[in-house]
Order: structure tokens, then sequence, then C-alpha cells
């Protein structure tokens, strides 16, 4: 099958490659020069354009903060500065972005200036507006919460011909249902169909759950990690970069899978924006630690800022080592 390739950039030392279409995207190296460790301005960028929830679950990284949420003038600040070199933003915050008072504006000012949209949502009280706005989406994420809200969600946004991800935070307590996932059992007993794909997500300990003793234990990564380049599945499942950093201690993936995943690509090739325009390597970083005001230009920010250079330099020497830490 011929592959092309709806956006491309270019620049002295690489290329980027990416089909707006089925999300396919080839980064590397041109004039000589090797694939690039980091890039000139993220591929992705994670847009918390959410404020506040209202759920308040214990686990939640992203803590205590509440704000309102973010403006569209703001929004469309971020798209304009970057939209040459990021081929995709993750709409979050706190709370599900499908609730943002302009986020059929958000969607569709993304898609003009040829900038795919994803989200991640609980499915609680989706509407059928939403599902329509969704539809100009490259993919929806919604959280197993293991609710009858989050099944219903899946079914009516694959209804709808839209490709959704199932999230699921591995944890201590949750890694035999997880396990199972590997093997083939269904562990959602018929209630969502096989149009979708699973993305698993290592627990940060992090904002409101730095406290809770959820992290998988060595032994169980080493099973999970036994199974995640072998999986039988009907389904696609993918792993998270924090994962990523614990299965490569444990199993090798094939020569395939291995040009299909990363170690942090935090400063690198991603960050986060907050809802109150400042702009972090990662989305579980310490907001007051490593936030920088975006009062000047992202592309400075990006590339000139103290806590853009220490990411860096951390993942040069160990790739595997969260900066955090």
């Amino acid at each position: 099958m011929k592959v092309f390739f709806t956006k491309k950039f270019r620049n002295s030392e690489y290329e980027i490659l990416f089909n707006e279409i089925n999300g396919f995207e080839i980064t590397r190296g041109i004039n000589g020069k090797q694939d690039p460790f980091s890039l000139e301005l993220p591929s992705l960028l994670d847009i918390g354009i959410m404020g506040s929830c209202k759920n308040h679950c214990k686990f939640c990284y992203q803590g205590d903060y509440s704000e309102p949420d973010m403006k569209l003038d703001d929004f469309k600040s971020i798209i304009d500065q970057t939209k040459h070199h990021v081929n995709q933003v993750a709409l979050g915050g706190r709370g599900d972005p499908n609730k943002h008072k302009h986020f059929k504006e958000i969607v569709e000012y993304c898609r003009k200036n040829k900038v795919v949209p994803n989200y991640t949502t609980s499915g609680v009280n989706l509407t059928d507006e939403e599902i329509e706005i969704s539809r100009m989406c490259g993919a929806v994420g919604v959280s197993d919460y293991g609710m009858d809200f989050t099944y219903s969600a899946i079914s009516r946004l694959t209804n709808k011909g839209i490709k959704v991800s199932i999230h699921i935070i591995y944890t201590r307590d949750n890694h035999d249902k997880i396990i199972k996932i590997l093997k083939g059992d269904d562990v959602w007993n018929g209630k969502v169909n096989n149009n979708y794909s699973v993305l698993f997500l290592l627990f940060k300990p992090q904002g409101r759950g730095k406290n809770l003793d959820w992290l998988p234990t060595s032994a169980q990564i080493q099973q999970f990690s036994k199974l995640i380049f072998r999986p039988n599945t009907d389904f696609m499942v993918g792993i998270d970069s924090c994962l990523v950093n614990k299965v490569l201690t444990f199993e090798q993936p094939n020569r395939i899978q291995k040009i299909s995943i990363d170690t942090c690509e935090s400063s690198r090739c991603s960050g986060y924006i907050t809802p109150d325009m400042k702009m972090m390597p990662c989305s579980f970083a310490d907001k007051d630690k490593f936030s920088v005001d975006i009062n000047n230009d992202i592309y400075s920010i990006w590339n000139s800022s103290n806590v853009f250079k220490k990411f860096r330099k951390t993942l040069r020497i160990d790739p595997k080592k969260c900066p955090l830490f």
C-alpha cells in the first residue's frame, strides 16, 4: 500500500512527514544527520484546556489546582505559533475537554490549521453534539472507570466510526485484569465491541495520588513485559512512554515495534501547556517547579529555558530516567 503524507516539515537536520488521516508520522535525519534526539518545536503538544474538574478522583495527577478554563484566544495563539511544526494536540487538563464551552471552535481551529486534535474523556454525560464534534478528531480516549457511562461512551463513539482508545491506568491492584486483557480475555463481558484499541498508562504518584501505594511491583511489570510485545488480542494495544521505560528493563521489542515506541519524549518531541498559559516539559510535572510563563514566544521557551534544557540533559544521559525525580 502506498503511503502518502498530507503535511511535511523540513529543516537542515531532519524532516517530519505526517498523514492527517491515519496519524502515521515519520521523523528522520537528513543531510547526513542522525535521527534527531530533540526537535526545534514539539510535534505533539498536550494542551490543558480545562481548569477544573468536579470528580476529585483520589488518583488524579493534576492535584487540587482549580482555575478558569483556557481562553479560546489563548488556544488560538498556541496553534498560530506552532502549527508549522506541531502535527497533533492532545486536549486535556482537569476534567473532560468535551465540556469546554468552546470545544467545537477549538477542534475546528485545529483542523483549519492542519493540526489533528485528540482528547480523552471519562464519557460522563457525553452528548450527541459532542460526539458529532468528535468526528473531526483523530481519536478519542475513553478512561476505563468500569462504569456504564464508560461502555456507553465507547459504543456511541465507535458506532459513529470514531477511533476510540480505551485508557487503563496500570496499578498494582488492576494488574490481574490487565494480564487477562493481554491474554485475550473479554474483561468487559461483551459490553463493548472490538472496534477500539487499548492504551496502558503507568500510574504516576503525583498530585492527589502522590501518597497512594499503587505502583506495580517489579514482578508484576516483568510479567506484563512478557506479554505486551506479544499480546493475544483482536485489537491494538499500546503503552505510554513512562511504562516503556519500565518494560525495556525486562523485554525488548522486535524491529518493527522498536521504531514505533520511545522512552520519555518530554522536552524532546512533546510538551504541555496549562490552562493559564504556562509551559512545562511534561503534564505530570509540578507546576510550581517546572513551568515557564508564556509571556514571550513558545519557540524561545522550548529552546532556551533552563527547565527544558535540564530535562533534555537528563534524558541524554539516561533516556530511561524520569527527569522529575
